[in-house]
This record gives C-alpha cells, structure tokens and sequence, in this order.
C-alpha cells in the first residue's frame, strides 16, 4: 500500500487507556480506500485528520455547543473540506469520541469496546466525507458503505441496533 496522503492525528485527552493511533491509521485508510474503489471520492485529500479521545463532560460541552444537544454522546465529528481551513494546518476533519460512553455501548452491541471505538471512527470518518443518517434513506446509504469497510457480522448487528435506535422496529 502507497503512503496515505492524509495523516491522523491522534490524541488521548479522556484519561483512560485507549488503543493507539495505529489502529485508527488503519480504519481511516480502509474507509479513504473504499470511498475512492467506490467513487465516492475522486481522491484521497492531502492534509490532516484529528482524532481526540475525551472526557465525557467535554463531548457534552462540545455536542451542546454545535449540535444543541444537552447532553453526552459517542462520538462528534467535523469537517472543514467545504468550508474555511484552519491557517496553515491543513485539517480537513476533526473527530471526538468518548471512550466512557463507547465502553457502554459496546455491552449494549455485544462487542468488544475495540470493536465500538473503530466502528465509532470509521462512522466519523464517513460524517467528515459528507455522509450523514438523518432520515431512514440516508441511514441505509451510509451504512451500507460502513458494512464494506467493516464486513463482519458483529458490525451488521450493530447497525440493525442502530437503526432500531433511530427509527424505531423495522428493517434496516
């Protein structure tokens, strides 16, 4: 595999003992291939992709802040490839996850809190291309690509869950 052009930058600010960045390198150039196989993307971007685990009061701060939701939630992402860079840094995302809330998760979704950290990023990384899940349609679209980046049958459950989450009883 040829070097990524798109680095990641990852930080541990939450205080608890996380995987290290060289699994979400993995994740982030797994979903960066697929999107550009499926052209979804013309070409993997130049520039940075910052990747912070923090503390549950931030992420609630921060989903407060931008989302106008008052409370804690997994994982927050951003982009800024359409919009104003960040002066000399080239970052075109930015991904919060909470790996409190993740570990919960992943009792919930019967997997390993490994497996809901990189199935959070991997959704992050989709968020910051410009994917999204606000309606049913949507909801298949995105996760439909997931499930290629992510073909095991832990992640399907995971998104039938999901999707029961959001939607309420039915078919995902």
């Amino acid at each position: 595999m040829k070097k990524c052009p798109l680095e990641l930058k990852w930080k541990n600010l939450s205080g608890v003992k996380a995987p290290g960045a060289l699994r979400f390198k993995y994740w982030m150039e797994k979903t960066l291939e697929c999107l550009k196989k499926e052209k979804l993307i013309k070409k993997i971007p130049e520039g940075k992709m910052e990747m912070q685990m923090i503390k549950s009061a931030k992420i609630k701060e921060m989903n407060a802040k931008y989302r106008g939701k008052d409370k804690v939630t997994d994982v927050l992402s951003f982009s800024f490839m359409n919009g104003d860079k960040f002066p000399g840094k080239k970052l075109i995302g930015q991904i919060l996850i909470d790996p409190i809330t993740a570990r919960k998760q992943a009792k919930e979704h019967e997997v390993s809190w490994r497996a809901e950290l990189e199935f959070l990023f991997v959704h992050a990384v989709l968020h910051v291309f410009g994917f999204d899940h606000e309606n049913a349609k949507d909801f298949k679209k995105m996760f439909e690509i997931q499930a290629q980046i992510m073909p095991n049958q832990k992640f399907a459950r995971m998104t039938k869950q999901i999707y029961q989450e959001y939607f309420g009883k039915g078919e995902s």
